[in-house]
């Protein structure tokens, strides 16, 4: 009993562990260049590629990372450099027989001639340092505005790929109705021939296959909607997708595509 509560402890352990992990968004978007391994993260991996408005958070980080670049240095706006040339001569003797006496001798020179020193305001040492922190968050904001949009894109591009399926579904169901429907009709419309059927059995059957054959062609036009809404994500034909994708979902998609 002991060893079986031990053994639950750990794995609810194991669990909250694992629960508590960060998401990889590599796994959300696989990253361009890298193959997907499902055709539903390729589906993914093409929407993201292909979608412009994508890319401008990559320019907006590029941007933000330029923004930390000039806040780390921009200290030195306000640091003043000074520079003094020291020529004065002094007479070591004031006496009235020696002013105006030129000889080095009885003068000398105040040193060091040259003075350098610089000058930066209290405030900058403090301030800087926060303004390139707030910069380094305007990156991490992007970065997650990035990430948000990865898990709506993903969720979108699901949700067509869905819609495609289950409308190719119905459409095979839609078909085998037609085709069911229309040898009814034949075989009613044969009976009928021979007099062997009335004519409301007759107008039933053909009523039957034509309401069939309606639903069946309302079935392709729902596939080749989810196609259009899907490809409008993913940004190539989605038969190119299935041409060059990888293989584990394409026996269920090809049903709908032809």
């Amino acid at each position: 009993m002991k060893k079986l509560t031990f053994l639950v402890v750990c794995t609810l352990l194991l669990s909250t562990l694992n629960a508590q992990q960060p998401m990889d968004f590599d796994k959300v978007v696989v990253p361009e260049g890298s193959r997907a391994r499902t055709f539903e993260d390729y589906l993914v991996q093409l929407a993201w590629m292909n979608n412009p408005a994508n890319k401008t958070f990559d320019e907006e980080i590029k941007i933000a990372n330029e923004e930390v670049s000039i806040q780390k240095w921009k200290w030195t706006d306000d640091l003043d450099a000074l520079f003094n040339y020291n020529e004065s001569h002094f007479i070591q003797d004031f006496r009235p027989e020696v002013l105006g006496d030129t000889n080095p001798n009885t003068l000398f020179t105040i040193y060091p001639r040259f003075n350098l020193g610089a000058r930066i305001k209290l405030s900058t040492l403090i301030n800087n340092p926060k303004e390139r922190r707030k910069a380094e968050h305007e990156v991490k904001i992007v970065k997650l505005e990035r990430d948000q949009e990865k898990l709506a894109i993903r969720a979108k591009t699901l949700e067509r790929y869905q819609s495609y399926l289950l409308s190719n579904e119905i459409l095979l169901t839609r078909k085998q109705a037609e085709e069911d429907s229309y040898q009814t009709y034949l075989l009613i419309k044969e009976k009928f021939r021979r007099g062997d059927a009335e004519l409301d059995d007759h107008n039933s059957a053909s009523t039957s296959y034509y309401n069939a054959k309606e639903k069946f062609i309302s079935a392709k036009s729902d596939v080749k909607v989810a196609v259009i809404q899907l490809e409008e994500m993913i940004g190539i034909p989605f038969a190119d997708a299935l041409k060059y994708g990888p293989k584990d979902k394409k026996k269920s998609s090809k049903n709908g595509s032809k």
